[in-house]
């Protein structure tokens, strides 16, 4: 404790001492509903008829460690993150379920970047390109989505990155911590006339908590927009989703002087009228009654410009650079009695571990005539080198070379359908992958014999329809309907073995219904019927337990999402969200591992599986400067028809998914710019294996966050500091599941603390 003592008293000085203490209304929390764009068609977060968190820009920056996404996500109901350690395995995400099985990275979740698919079309995703220092906002879509995002949308996370500022900035920042962490960022933008652009890098150092647990990644993105047509200048307006001006860097002078985004100034009173939720447009809480709009938000976005036609391009670039990530691998209960900081032994005799470097280049148009017609359209390349040496000889370095690209389009239309106010968005996705996948023996490091060559390819088109009518004043629909062609083929390129080369081709509609009902200025009642359907993964049909070619006995797997909930605001003091939700699965796909090869995860369809559930969460403005926040999940997933060579496990519990979970945050803000935030997050056992044999214990991982802002005449300064694991559990911070050996955890580092500084001009 003595680092966070010395870091008050650093403070108090500085405190005293400053000359703008900001004033009462910036320390207000911004209840209000925003904008989001995950739900295809733009709507506020109060009116989307499904279940949906948005975590803004100040949740995810803030004086935090900025190390992994799963901090950012902590408070996010029905969202489990694990594996914040190990950077060989990427971060574990699962939503109601979805992607708790994954061998690494994210799977059957969709991922999107600033509307981008970051997802590959079989499902796959990674975040380690994600850097959450440049993060804006997250959009967390809770359940089955294909008929938004086709294939493997068990649930979706929308990323939306900061857009050029209005106004030129600068700024580093620099943080320092235990096990050897080291992070260094700089961030800077500007504009001139119809430009905007925004550009960041980062490069991030660790040595680990565990032995053979070093890291090292370096990072760079820069995004350009080009407005045309409607006057204004580039980054004032014309963003994802047109999202007013939320993000300008003149409203963040600091990022711990806002909590959601909104800075109070832009809503006086005069242009946000709080207790009716009338946004300007909103005279009968969803629509204008003379114009039928409702989520178009005509006075910020057009600016008195809602007849002419205009609209933006833009331009974005991502690099990865992660030359080292050390697998220290999973241990079995006696060894972490022995030595919880230790590796596997075989992992350190294989060196296991990953190297991946990652480029995209992307363009996205946007263009729209008055508020009834909008056009966007986009398009990109990807590529993917990926060096992998897992602990076993035969196979056991993988080689893959990536080459990701795709391109789609939407038009969107707002009027009326008769008599009735009307929206919908016709659009259609195109993709194709291609991995080439290697295999080597692993000759304790050192690749040896070539064991296996083919080349892997998946394509998808996909079309989308989605529909919103407004039937009464209170009650609306929303209709979603999707069709997927998918074409895999595997062609052998190792035929000492013979040509085990094959095709597989699959087709799914995939229709989903919202309604939703208004019974007071800011409360509604939702119901929810949604589909998805996941394909196995490139990867996973490739690991065929009996040789090369595809497992050809793997097959989709398919789900139905039944959902009930509750959301509004009180008072603007007071946010809440309430869901019931029941899934059936069938051919669900689950990882089990060979004694041959450690390690390494092969896939069977499970059979069938229900999944019964509860989330809620709230947000409360205390007082001023003071806000607290709180969700739960309560899951209860159990398989109703599993048989393998090991067992019958009816009825048994899905491993890897705790049947209680949740966050408590507590954030003080004070006048001053001192701010203070408490993040309790609690994980309730689990088990770890299909058979139920071993659970896993439950823990509460407490953290403590503390920064303060002083702004100069040309320059501000940021200092901060945050604890993790205060209360110095005992956990895991990853389950294997099915683990040979009983190596099923990955060790949590005990209490580790960080401290930093951001500087901007």
């Amino acid at each position: 404790m003595r680092p966070i003592i010395f870091f008050i008293i650093l403070f108090l000085p500085l405190t005293v001492e400053s000359q703008s203490p900001l004033s009462d209304t910036l320390l207000l929390s911004s209840l209000d509903s925003i904008t989001v764009t995950a739900t295809r068609l733009e709507s506020r977060e109060l009116d989307a008829p499904l279940s949906l968190t948005v975590v803004s820009q100040n949740l995810i920056q803030s004086a935090q460690q900025q190390l992994s996404l799963n901090e950012s996500l902590a408070n996010v109901p029905g969202l489990l993150a694990l594996n914040a350690d190990n950077f060989a395995q990427d971060a574990r995400i699962a939503i109601r379920g979805f992607g708790a099985r994954s061998a690494f990275g994210i799977r059957g979740i969709q991922l999107v970047v600033d509307g981008l698919p970051e997802s590959t079309p079989d499902g796959q995703g990674q975040v380690d390109n994600i850097d959450p220092g440049l993060l804006s906002s997250a959009e967390v879509i809770r359940g089955p989505s294909s008929g938004l995002y086709g294939n493997a949308a068990g649930g979706v996370i929308n990323f939306t990155t900061e857009e050029p500022p209005a106004q030129p900035f600068a700024e580093g920042r620099f943080s320092a911590g235990s096990y050897g962490f080291q992070r260094y960022q700089l961030k800077g933008g500007g504009g001139k006339g119809r430009l905007g652009f925004i550009a960041y890098g980062s490069h991030t150092r660790l040595e680990g908590y565990r032995e053979h647990s070093r890291m090292e990644s370096s990072l760079f993105n820069a995004r350009l927009h080009f407005d045309y047509g409607k006057k204004g200048a580039a980054g004032k307006g014309e963003g994802d989703g047109y999202k007013y001006n939320h993000y300008k860097h003149n409203d963040y002078k600091s990022d711990d002087y806002v909590y959601n985004d909104y800075k109070c100034n832009d809503y006086k009173s005069n242009d946000y009228v709080y207790n009716d939720y009338k946004y300007n447009d909103y005279k009968s809480n969803r629509y204008l009654s003379n114009d039928y709009v409702y989520n178009d938000y005509k006075s910020n976005d057009y600016k008195n410009n809602d007849q002419q036609p205009g609209g933006q391009l833009q331009f974005l670039i991502n690099y990865l650079d992660s030359p080292l990530a050390e697998d220290a691998g999973g241990l079995a209960l006696e060894d972490i009695q022995a030595n919880r900081r230790q590796a596997f032994s075989r992992n350190i005799l294989f060196n296991a571990g990953e190297a991946v470097r990652q480029g995209r280049a992307a363009v996205r148009w946007k263009h729209g005539w008055g508020l009834e017609h909008k056009l966007e359209a986009y398009a990109f390349y990807l590529f993917r080198d990926f060096n992998n040496r897992l602990p076993f000889e035969a196979g056991g370095i993988v080689e893959l070379g990536r080459q990701y690209s795709g391109l789609g389009a939407g038009y969107s239309y707002t009027g009326k359908l008769g008599a009735l106010p009307y929206r919908f968005k016709l659009g259609m996705d195109l993709a194709n992958q291609v991995d080439g996948r290697q295999r080597f023996d692993n000759l304790e490091g050192a690749a040896g014999p070539l064991g296996f060559d083919q080349e892997e390819s998946f394509r998808s088109l996909g079309f989308y329809w989605v529909q919103e009518l407004q039937l009464t004043g209170a009650f609306g629909a929303t209709l979603s309907t999707r069709f997927d062609a998918l074409r895999l083929a595997a062609d052998d390129r190792f035929l000492a073995d013979g040509d085990e080369s094959g095709r597989l081709g699959f087709e799914s509609v995939n229709p989903s219904l919202g309604l939703l009902y208004t019974f007071g200025p800011a409360a509604r009642a939702f119901a929810n019927v949604s589909t998805s359907f996941e394909t196995p993964a490139l990867s996973e049909l490739s690991a065929n337990p009996t040789g090369g070619g595809f497992n050809e006995d793997l097959s989709p797997q398919q789900a139905a999402n039944y959902e009930l909930g509750l959301r509004g605001i009180v008072q603007r003091r007071l946010r809440y969200q309430l869901a019931l939700f029941y899934i059936t699965l069938k051919d669900e796909l689950l990882p089990f591992e060979l004694e041959a090869f450690p390690g390494r995860l092969f896939y069977r369809n499970a059979g069938a599986s229900q999944r019964l559930g509860l989330e809620a969460s709230l947000d409360w403005q205390l007082g001023s400067g003071l806000a607290a926040s709180f969700s739960y999940t309560f899951s209860d997933f159990t398989y109703t028809h599993y048989t393998t060579p090991e067992g019958d496990f009816a009825g048994n519990q899905l491993p890897a998914i705790p049947r209680h979970f949740g966050f408590f945050g507590l954030r003080y803000l004070h006048a001053s710019g001192l701010l203070g935030s408490l993040r309790c997050r609690y994980i309730g056992s689990l088990y770890v294996d299909d058979a139920n044999r071993e659970l896993d214990n439950g823990y509460l991982d407490a953290g403590l966050r503390l920064s303060y802002s002083r702004q100069f005449s040309k320059w501000s300064l940021h200092p901060f500091l945050g604890a993790n694991n205060l209360l110095d559990a005992a956990y895991n911070s990853n389950i294997r599941i099915n683990a040979f050996g009983g190596r099923y955890y990955e060790p949590a580092a005990g209490v580790h603390f960080y401290v930093g500084v951001r500087v901007g001009v």
